[in-house]
């Protein structure tokens, strides 16, 4: 498995840098939480793991029975803010955003895709 500490940093930078970011979730393949930072309103990291494991599951199942190759990212934009699912065969990463993240999206998507490719590397 990857370096916890790593994953701890590389966590603690990007939502440092990053003021919309509300919180990640970093789980392996099968949902098991490898770190989770401020997921607010009492929701278990746990339950989002295992969420974001089913979603990219069946993302994955789409763009691979539709011939796209294979799953890169997840967005799903709701009233009140955006998750964003990115995977590696190692890890799954959910990085909960706010409403005022709209202007910046691809630049959160630049940052997760860095830092999920430094914590696998």
């Amino acid at each position: 498995m990857v370096d916890q500490s790593k994953i701890e940093d590389t966590v603690a930078r990007v939502m440092a840098d990053n003021a919309d970011l509300q919180g990640i979730v970093i789980c392996d393949a099968k949902g098991n939480v490898v770190f989770g930072h401020t997921i607010s309103g009492g929701v278990k990291h746990a339950d989002v793991a295992n969420l974001v494991v089913k979603i990219a599951g069946n993302a994955s199942q789409l763009t691979a029975g539709l011939d796209k190759g294979g799953l890169k990212e997840v967005s799903i934009e709701a009233d009140n803010g955006y998750i964003l699912i990115l995977g590696d065969v190692k890890m799954v990463m959910a990085a909960v955003a706010g409403e005022g993240a709209r202007e910046s999206m691809g630049l959160l998507r630049m940052a997760l895709r860095r830092a999920l490719l430094s914590m696998v590397a």
